[in-house]
């Protein structure tokens, strides 16, 4: 018996090549599911032959869509990825848009501001959670996630430049985080 996930990649190799699946036309893998009466492996495995061969694209960092291979759409290429995000993230903590020791914002509205999926702005975040600079812990945890440490920057001022209170990334120092919150 044929793998029938070769036989629906036959089918939308056909729709490819003669025009049926027109260029920069976004199909959703629960549509194909639907369609084939199949199920999401198969899918995901007829959608990876195709891939393979450089004949459709996927969705970078999430989101779902597949779509013939050099027609990405132009919305695909403005969407945010997760490495993307990453950086951004660690930019904002270092340069104290993102102050220690204060909420973070929520995944909710991260994945709106980026224009991700949620699950897209979680894997993001893993490797800051994973490092200790996120937290969900201590005192401020009813507030959700809070940054925990400040990532140093390249551009951060050197203490004999006239800036001796500047942490530099070295950590937080709570007891003035708390001073100032009080003034």
């Amino acid at each position: 018996m044929r793998d029938p996930s070769r036989k629906f990649a036959d089918t939308l190799r056909k729709e490819i090549a003669d025009g049926t699946w027109a260029p920069g036309t976004v199909r959703r893998s629960g549509e194909l599911r639907r369609r084939f009466g199949t199920t999401p492996h198969v899918i995901r495995k007829a959608v990876l032959l195709l891939r393979d061969e450089g004949l459709v694209d996927t969705r970078p960092g999430g989101g779902g869509g597949i779509t013939p291979s050099g027609t990405t759409p132009s919305k695909w290429q403005q969407q945010a990825r997760k490495d993307d995000i990453e950086d951004a993230v660690r930019r904002r903590i270092s340069d104290g848009t993102y102050p220690v020791g204060k909420p973070f914002p929520t995944v909710a509205v991260l994945s709106k501001e980026f224009g991700v999926a949620k699950s897209t702005i979680s894997l993001a975040l893993k490797p800051l959670k994973d490092q200790g600079i996120l937290t969900n812990a201590g005192a401020a945890a009813r507030d959700g996630t809070v940054v925990a440490q400040r990532i140093p920057s390249d551009a951060c001022p050197q203490p004999d430049a006239g800036h001796a209170d500047t942490d530099c990334g070295q950590g937080p120092d709570v007891d003035r985080e708390r001073r100032a919150e009080r003034v």
